[in-house]
């Protein structure tokens, strides 16, 4: 059964920027969640993704991660991963994903990097 997923702003952001905070597996059937949250808003000039606590990832969920970058690359927008658990971490370096993707192991390393 798929676990509870949840996708939600965290008050906590710098200057013009946003955090989002994912909660549970990130997958083909809970994609769409981070895929809208995602498009919602996109005057933010940097969005980190806190993956703190999603414990897994499939490719339809490593796919909106990708689409999330490149939507952020062609629009001169930041995109950073923080927390990524380290199952989640062998498949985007399996899949070559970690060398396009900013991933940082804090959010306060994180939030530094996104406001340079």
């Amino acid at each position: 059964m798929e676990g509870q997923f949840t996708v939600t702003e965290v008050a906590r952001t710098n200057e013009n920027g946003r955090i989002l905070k994912l909660v549970g597996p990130l997958t083909i059937t809970t994609m769409f969640d981070f895929r809208d949250t995602f498009r919602a808003e996109t005057s933010a000039q940097s969005v980190i993704l806190d993956m703190t606590d999603v414990p897994y990832v499939d490719s339809a969920g490593m796919g909106s991660i990708v689409n999330a970058h490149v939507s952020c690359a062609n629009h001169g927008r930041r995109l950073a991963l923080v927390g990524v658990a380290d199952r989640i971490m062998t498949m985007l370096k399996v899949t070559r994903v970690d060398s396009v993707l900013a991933i940082y192991p804090t959010l306060d390393e994180a939030l530094r990097a996104v406001s340079r």
